[in-house]
């Protein structure tokens, strides 16, 4: 028996678009919003096109030829042209999803067939790009004009380097968050002076500030906040140990507004007084000379603080 090809649109009501014409940019089909496929199945189709399937809540099953499987939010599907698919869900279920359909391949490294229905786990982070993604994709529909073409282009090329990158996101998650975490901290080196850096850094790093926290927790053990006490105390006590540095400069050169909320907070963190490291430091300058006191300086951080040792080194 021949499978049909078709789109099969959702219930009247259910945001989608389809292309009346000419694909423009190569876009034949968009859908997005919740899904009652426990009440509207779809059965197994030839569909017109790529498509490209985000799950963004839900536990519908995805019928691929013959095969059943229960996805989740975060699973990415492309299926090819000439593979058929169909959803279906429990009684009184439903689900979101992001859909794209296009007339030409995808453009992965690896060659994703006609006849392929190809399904990775993404996360969070690709959740959150590929809903700015479709935003986009239906602005340009919705405000097209003689450049929507080449722009649709360039969001499907976009898109196809976000679906390729949450496959292989696993492998190298922990390698992209030492790098977001050097990035952070060579920002907070550079705004010391900062009071509350979060939202900024946040923003310098293109996440959310629940998404920054959890970078840091992940990756250093502890709140930005706290990372970025540390950098500031360590700068603190290389500028104590300068020779005609006062308590008073070294406090207003981190941000402080008064000398004494400076000193609580660094003899909270090296219990001892900004003074009596400066003390320390000259005696040292005395027996040893400017080069070693500055050393001393830095070996004077208390080890074992947490993870986020990594940000002194």
């Amino acid at each position: 028996m021949k499978t049909v090809r078709e789109f099969v649109l959702p219930p009247p009501g259910s945001p989608h678009w389809v292309s009346s014409g000419d694909p423009p940019g190569g876009l034949l089909y968009l859908a997005w919003g919740r899904r009652d496929y426990g009440r509207n199945p779809i059965p197994r189709r030839l569909h017109h096109g790529w498509s490209y399937l985000a799950v963004m809540a839900g536990r519908p099953t995805f019928l691929a030829g013959t095969r059943r499987r229960v996805l989740r939010a975060g699973d990415l599907v492309v299926a090819g042209p000439d593979a058929p698919y169909g959803w279906e869900d429990r009684p009184g279920a439903s689900c979101e999803l992001l859909v794209w359909a296009w007339s030409s391949a995808p453009s992965f490294g690896k060659r994703v067939g006609e006849r392929t229905c190809w399904i990775r786990n993404g996360s969070g982070e690709t959740a959150e790009e590929l809903r700015e993604l479709h935003r986009v994709t239906r602005r340009e529909i919705q405000d097209s004009d003689v450049r929507s073409s080449r722009v649709l282009q360039a969001l499907h090329v976009l898109l196809d380097a976000a679906f390729e990158r949450a496959d292989g996101r696993k492998m190298d998650f922990a390698e992209r968050d030492l790098q977001r975490l050097r990035l952070a901290e060579e920002w907070m080196r550079r705004h010391l002076e900062v009071r509350a850096p979060a939202r900024a850094l946040a923003d310098y790093l293109g996440v959310s500030p629940m998404g920054l926290l959890r970078l840091f927790r992940r990756a250093a053990g502890l709140s930005p906040g706290e990372a970025f006490q540390q950098l500031k105390m360590r700068e603190a006590a290389v500028l104590l140990c300068r020779p005609g540095v006062s308590v008073k400069e070294t406090a207003y050169m981190l941000g402080y507004n008064h000398s004494g909320d400076f000193t609580r907070a660094f003899a909270k963190f090296y219990g001892r007084a900004p003074s009596e490291m400066q003390e320390e430091a000259a005696r040292g300058r005395k027996k040893s000379g400017p080069s070693k006191s500055h050393r001393t300086s830095e070996n004077l951080v208390p080890i074992g603080i947490g993870r986020c040792q990594k940000f002194a080194e």
